[in-house]
């Protein structure tokens, strides 16, 4: 296990026993005078083995902590986080504001006590499958968290969906990822149109029924700024045409999105306010649908339409047949 201090390196948290042991013989002023940092940590980042004895212990030493990762994949049998631990936590660093718990180790129970204990949290990050609807309905109370990312949640359902849109965070929330959360579908995804505040979306690799009917959802979300919607198979040219409308919207990342065509991409022709737009697995389109995106939409920044490779080997790709502006804004990837 290791905590990382805000410009400061690595060090080893051990056994607070051992600990002390190790710090009786420290004689050296200038020594002494590093160890007395360790309280000061505003970062720690944790692998493996971390049990709730290790998170007590860290609330203990370091009160001042405000960022706390913990990826953690080891077995059960080593220790799971639960209640206790992140409760400590919460309540021994007054100022922690963004956390990230990953791996097989962190369950609702645990999710629901740093949320209800942690009254300065801004930033929430979970990655596990027995994360459920049970920590969605904790996080939606919250009033503080403004940015929430679900990775590999495979047990969220649209019912979870539907408590962060109704609930405090429906106020709150900037940026959601959903990140292969299978179980979500169109009738989740249309809740979040509720959410007026958020500015970041992202529903990469959830291979649920989201389709156009969500892509329609979303275009209702008119504060909406970055949306990343990867291998959504089942959204078109419809739910593209609709997020056009989105004058806020500056970055659309459809990789994957294999429905989308060159009548999707036109659709953005008239847009004065994007500045990306991510095409990478798309085949349905051409060179004069983002000619027709290049000279229509002012906003693209330089190498902002990415496209694959391979179209650097079509003929009617080539440089000679570009205008000066596509040229500006292509980038092969």
């Amino acid at each position: 296990m290791a905590a990382q201090a805000e410009n400061s390196g690595e060090i080893s948290l051990l056994s607070e026993d051992l600990l002390a042991l190790i710090l009786k013989k420290v004689t050296d002023q200038d020594d002494r005078k590093s160890c007395s940092e360790v309280p000061n940590l505003l970062q720690f980042k944790a692998s493996q083995l971390t049990t709730d004895s290790d998170l007590e212990f860290i609330a203990q030493q370091c009160p001042k902590i405000e960022d706390v990762k913990i990826t953690d994949f080891s077995s059960h049998e080593r220790g799971f986080l639960g209640r206790k631990g992140l409760s400590a936590l919460a309540n021994g660093c007054p100022k922690l504001s963004k956390v990230s718990l990953v791996g097989d180790k962190i369950g609702n129970a645990a999710v629901v006590e740093l949320v209800n204990s942690a009254h300065s949290l801004t930033s929430l990050e979970l990655g596990h499958s027995l994360i459920g609807d049970t920590s969605l309905r904790a996080i939606a109370s919250s009033s503080s968290i403004k940015i929430l990312k679900l990775k590999s949640c495979c047990n969220i359902t649209d019912r979870g969906l539907g408590c962060l849109a109704t609930g405090s965070t429906s106020k709150t929330l900037i940026k959601l990822v959903l990140k292969r959360c299978a179980k979500i579908t169109d009738d989740g995804v249309k809740l979040l149109s509720k959410m007026r505040r958020l500015e970041q979306l992202s529903l990469c690799c959830c291979r649920g029924e989201v389709t156009d009917i969500g892509g329609l959802a979303i275009s209702a979300i008119r504060n909406l700024k970055e949306l990343k919607l990867h291998d959504l198979v089942g959204v078109s040219d419809l739910a593209i045409a609709a997020l056009a409308f989105c004058r806020n919207l500056e970055l659309l990342d459809i990789k994957g999105c294999v429905g989308v065509t060159g009548a999707g991409i036109r659709a953005f022709s008239s847009h004065q306010g994007l500045k990306r737009l991510v095409l990478l697995g798309l085949r349905n389109f051409d060179l004069s649908d983002v000619e027709s995106l290049a000279l229509g939409c002012p906003s693209l920044e330089s190498e902002s339409v990415v496209v694959d490779q391979s179209w650097r080997l079509d003929p009617t790709w080539s440089d000679e047949l570009m205008h000066d502006n596509t040229r500006r804004v292509l980038k092969f990837l």
